[in-house]
């Protein structure tokens, strides 16, 4: 056969060929149409595509009736004769009383149609891709009808081939038009792919689906069109590979079942749901050959074996990897842009934060120092001494809160890490919840069988843990819930690090991690944002401090802090402490010699700019029998060491308006070598940081402190 299709016709066709051989595409499919029906005199007739393989719905892309061609239009072929013609991919020919036997077909009964004949057309893989039919008002006699049938016949292979290359020319025309750089969003580019691709192979369902680096074995459907219509989904459910057919795709080639699909893989219950038989899966790549994700088709009738040899195939798995690795790309630089929000709100607030505690601090030392005085001088059933213990507990709630803010910027104290055993940590801080503060919520464990040595405060660690816990059980609200406390060892990769909110240069390798669960209502990706900013809190009363220090305690400790959450889908706090071998043994020797217990001091010099400050601890000394003398900084503490030294010990305030604690002490042990003293602050800094490393193992107190803490540190 030529390419006009007609040459076994011969010279008595009834078509002119001549005009068919110029035609191709949509004009070749009317130019057929008009002549089929004028050669034979049909008063109908149509070409007609598949909408889904096997389908019922059909498209008209070529028509005449009653001379005038009916424009493109789809229709349900239930109850009419093409649908047995596509079913059975045989020609259907009907010489007389048509509406007797399809008393369903309504447009037959209307236009009075009693003569049929319809013919399947086949794509280059062998499935029914539409049919050509001709139908008669007046039926013109079996071998006329015979005659059109195999007239159809002889062109079916041209207008198959033809119906084929249209389709594919729209589904590439319509792929291009999704490819505009920016038009659309990665997920709402996949998920528009997903309908073209529907429509351009004609199968049931269609859908494209991502791998996740954080779950292996599993994978996200993130667009889905089944039957025509696009299925919503938010696409986080986690779809577990094994026992599905994406399993084979994991070697990195395309996997096809033509047909019994329900048979071969029986525990997929969704197959028989949907009524699938048949399964094509593309594996799909980034631009560095690494796996990520997968599409699928899936229909209910059989997928030839030259069905993936489609040249759409590459088109589609091309586009879908794109638009996968720009969801990752977008991903990790929302990320990214996180992560450098909260570090510099860290660094921002965390300046504020130091300030408000040493301004704060300074106030509460005072006003500590008075109420133990004031104490001191009250007998017991004094009226006012209930007043004033008051007083002193409420300072005492204050300086907890200024403690916590202390914690945003550098973990409530220096850390002093050690080797410990993660699960031993958990386990000790889990003991000591309180019923009550559980709310009626059930804490599980989930801990890593063996031990898992980190290099960590386990003081801190347990704080970290508590505060994680408590918020978590407050997150699920009224009702039951479970909070899960899960430890693991895991060894940190770049895609992970990636993902961490804090300590996102956290060295590569070997770590341990601390998860903690709820079965809460989640978060919004805004409030995650802020969840860590100090004061802020979407609890009713609370103060919101929690947090913000947990992110101190996990910066100071050099590890690391992720979140997970979503509205509707309870929260993951994830926290990952550097890992090291086993727990160290100090060699002997090799920890500090205690420093002799020096004699108990009598004469005390006070160093403090704040003149409340020092009149508080020049108080809460006396009391002990000290001949105090104070100073209000650097020059007047020189003078009296000078004037009335020596002295037996010193008190000095760390932040001093000029010259600092740290000098001004660093000048008094010139004057006065060996002076035994005591460092005060109300925001600490190391005698290293401000350039005094030989002053290194001088305590320090921490603003407000009591008078045994005070006596303690003065009098050791």
């Amino acid at each position: 056969m030529d390419a006009s299709g007609g040459a076994a016709l011969g010279a008595g066709s009834r078509l002119d060929l001549e005009e068919l051989a110029g035609a191709s595409g949509a004009g070749f499919c009317q130019a057929f149409a008009d002549q089929l029906a004028r050669g034979f005199g049909a008063d109908l007739v149509t070409v007609s595509a598949l909408r889904i393989r096997q389908g019922e719905h059909l498209k008209v892309v070529a028509s005449w009736f009653d001379g005038m061609p009916l424009g493109d239009f789809e229709y349900d072929a239930r109850g009419a004769p093409c649908r047995d013609v596509v079913l059975r991919a045989a020609p259907q020919v009907f010489a007389d009383r048509v509406q007797q036997l399809y008393p369903e077909d309504a447009m037959f009964i209307e236009e009075n149609i009693n003569a049929y004949a319809g013919v399947p057309l086949l794509d280059a893989a062998g499935a029914v891709a539409g049919l050509v039919q001709a139908a008669w008002r007046q039926p013109p006699g079996a071998a006329l009808t015979a005659e059109a049938a195999a007239t159809m016949q002889q062109f079916a292979p041209r207008l198959g081939a033809e119906l084929a290359g249209m389709q594919e020319s729209a589904a590439l025309a319509a792929l291009a038009r999704g490819a505009g750089p920016g038009s659309l969003s990665p997920l709402a580019a996949l998920r528009q792919l997903a309908v073209q691709m529907q429509r351009a192979f004609r199968v049931r369902r269609a859908f494209i689906a991502e791998y996740t680096a954080d779950s292996p074995g599993c994978y996200r459907v993130l667009a889905c069109c089944d039957g025509g219509l696009a299925a919503a989904g938010s696409g986080e459910e986690l779809m577990p590979s094994e026992g599905a057919p994406c399993a084979f795709l994991q070697e990195g080639e395309p996997f096809l079942v033509p047909k019994g699909l329900q048979e071969m893989f029986p525990a997929q219950e969704a197959f028989r749901a949907q009524g699938v038989v048949s399964y094509f899966g593309m594996p799909l790549r980034d631009e560095n050959g690494q796996l990520i994700g997968h599409f699928a088709l899936l229909h209910d009738g059989e997928m030839a074996a030259g069905f993936q040899s489609s040249s759409l195939i590459g088109v589609c798995a091309a586009r879908a990897a794109h638009e996968l690795s720009r969801r990752r790309a977008e991903r990790r630089r929302r990320q990214a842009e996180q992560a450098l929000l909260l570090r510099r709100k860290a660094e921002s607030l965390g300046l504020l934060a130091g300030t408000i505690a040493h301004e704060f601090n300074n106030l509460l030392a005072g006003m500590q120092g008075q109420s133990e005085l004031a104490l001191a001088h009250l007998e017991a059933s004094h009226p006012a001494a209930a007043d004033v213990r008051a007083v002193k507990a409420g300072l005492q709630d204050s300086a907890r809160l200024m403690r916590q803010l202390l914690g945003y910027v550098r973990g409530a104290r220096t850390p002093q890490p050690e080797a410990c055993d993660l699960n031993r940590v958990v386990r000790e801080t889990l003991a000591l919840v309180p019923p009550e503060c559980k709310l009626g919520k059930a804490v599980v464990l989930d801990l890593e069988a063996e031990e898992l040595t980190a290099r960590m405060d386990p003081a801190q660690a347990g704080q970290l843990l508590m505060q994680a816990v408590l918020n978590a059980v407050e997150a699920i609200g009224p009702g039951a819930g479970t909070v899960t406390v899960s430890t693991r060892r895991r060894s940190l990769g770049t895609a992970e690090r990636q993902r961490l909110l804090a300590g996102r240069r956290m060295p590569a390798g070997p770590c341990v991690m601390l998860e903690v669960r709820d079965t809460g209502g989640g978060m919004a990706r805004d409030t995650v944002a802020r969840i860590f900013d100090p004061f802020f809190t979407t609890k009713p009363g609370g103060r919101g401090l929690g947090l913000a220090a947990a992110m101190g305690i996990i910066s100071s400790h050099r590890g690391g802090l992720a979140v997970d959450s979503r509205e509707g889908g309870g929260s993951t706090f994830r926290f990952y402490f550097p890992a090291c071998e086993a727990a160290a043994v100090p060699a002997a020797g090799s920890a500090a010699a205690p420093e002799p217990r020096k004699r108990q001091a009598r004469r005390i010099l006070v160093v403090d700019d704040e003149d409340t400050v020092r009149r508080a601890v020049a108080g809460l000394l006396q009391l002990r029998g000290c001949e105090v003398a104070s100073a209000d900084g650097y020059d007047a503490a020189l003078a009296l060491i000078q004037t009335r030294g020596p002295f037996d010990g010193a008190v000095i305030d760390m932040s001093m308006p000029g010259r600092g604690g740290w000098e001004t002490l660093s000048r008094l042990r010139q004057l006065q070598p060996g002076l035994n003293a005591v460092m005060m602050s109300g925001f600490a800094f190391s005698a290293a940081q401000a350039g005094y490393p030989e002053l290194d193992g001088v305590q320090v107190l921490d603003k407000p402190f009591t008078k045994e803490k005070l006596y303690k540190a003065l009098f050791r």
